[in-house]
């Protein structure tokens, strides 16, 4: 059970990463704030749980019982309540992963912001879970990311095709450069 902060410009590899991930997972929550549920259905190709908080509600669930979308995204209390709603349905163990952080704050500041992870990680870690929050890398002012970094025990970068620990609460990893070959293995290890 743990949780990680995935961080890397657009277009670095952080989608192909959640998604190689996501595929060692029964249960699957995917929160998207920067791509349609068209969309992230393309790429998870999974049956998984989708929550829409990027399309307001302009959208229409693929998956009658699984997907979910939220009309209003910038009201972040119908995100909260739609993860609530999917995790009273899930038996066992789950991974969230919530793409992006970056969408957030279109619409939010940073203290709401954090508030809602910080709700969203305690239902985690009450459920024995894990969870992937990925933020675009220059998308928002420097003291935003590194406020947002305090609350994660484990940080990644993904950057020119490597990945860079930059915290990790395993011992297994320390701080240092990876191939990005190897994210799928070190971070699955991460959040074990």
């Amino acid at each position: 059970m743990s949780y990680i902060l995935l961080s890397g410009y657009p277009g670095a590899g952080k989608c192909k990463v959640l998604q190689e991930i996501s595929n060692d997972f029964e249960n699957v929550i995917w929160i998207t704030t920067t791509y349609s549920i068209e969309n992230v259905r393309k790429m998870i190709k999974k049956r998984s749980w989708v929550i829409d908080a990027f399309s307001w509600g302009m959208s229409e669930a693929i998956d009658k019982e699984r997907d979910l979308i939220v009309p209003n995204p910038t009201n972040l209390n119908e995100i909260s309540l739609s993860f609530s709603k999917v995790i009273e349905k899930i038996n066992g163990n789950y991974i969230l992963i919530l793409n992006s952080i970056s969408g957030l704050a279109i619409y939010q500041p940073l203290p709401k912001i954090i508030n809602l992870l910080r709700t969203i990680l305690i239902k985690v870690e009450k459920d024995r879970s894990n969870a992937i929050f990925t933020l675009v890398k220059g998308a928002q002012d420097m003291a935003f990311e590194i406020s947002l970094m305090m609350l994660f025990p484990n940080i990644v970068e993904i950057e020119n095709g490597k990945m860079k620990i930059l915290k990790s609460n395993n011992s297994e990893f320390e701080k240092g450069v990876y191939g990005l070959e190897r994210a799928k293995e070190i971070l699955t290890k991460m959040l074990s």
